[in-house]
């Protein structure tokens, strides 16, 4: 089962954040950065609490590991920004096989990952929203799930 702590007071809006919307976080130029970066400071503030999966860890670091190889951030750059992401207590929830299999089923029905289908599942789990910037998995799942895309994000 996921783990269900909660960071902040109960009437706190909640979100599930993807790996895109972190890495707008770090990456400088990204599409919708200011509204992520708004995110951000919104959670830092307390006034929103994020969760993910935990393989979001691993997706970041593979977003600044592409990144790096394309130069538009250097590996301690990256280091650093893995280790202030880390130092945000995001709650990261862990999944089993039998959760897996839920997303699979997702996956193949809306025709997406099975890390974004993890997403969307976990979302509906935790009755939050869950805020991407990935335009093909929002319209997707918008019909299916409750979606924010971050150009909306308040």
């Amino acid at each position: 089962m996921r783990g269900l702590e909660k960071r902040g007071r109960n009437k706190t809006p909640r979100y599930v954040v993807d790996a895109g919307v972190l890495a707008k976080w770090v990456l400088p130029g990204e599409p919708y950065q200011e509204d992520a970066v708004r995110l951000k400071e919104d959670f830092v503030s307390g006034i929103v609490d994020l969760c993910a999966p935990n393989f979001i860890v691993e997706e970041v670091a593979n977003a600044l590991w592409r990144a790096i190889k394309l130069e538009r951030i250097s590996e301690k750059d990256a280091k650093i920004a893995l280790e202030a992401l880390g130092d945000m207590k995001i709650e990261l929830h862990e999944t089993n096989w039998v959760q897996a299999s839920h997303e699979l089923n997702v996956a193949c029905k809306l025709n997406l990952t099975v890390y974004d289908a993890s997403y969307l599942l976990l979302a509906n789990e935790t009755k939050t929203s869950f805020i991407t910037a990935d335009e093909k998995l929002y319209e997707n799942a918008r019909q299916y799930f409750k979606v924010t895309h971050i150009k909306d994000y308040p």
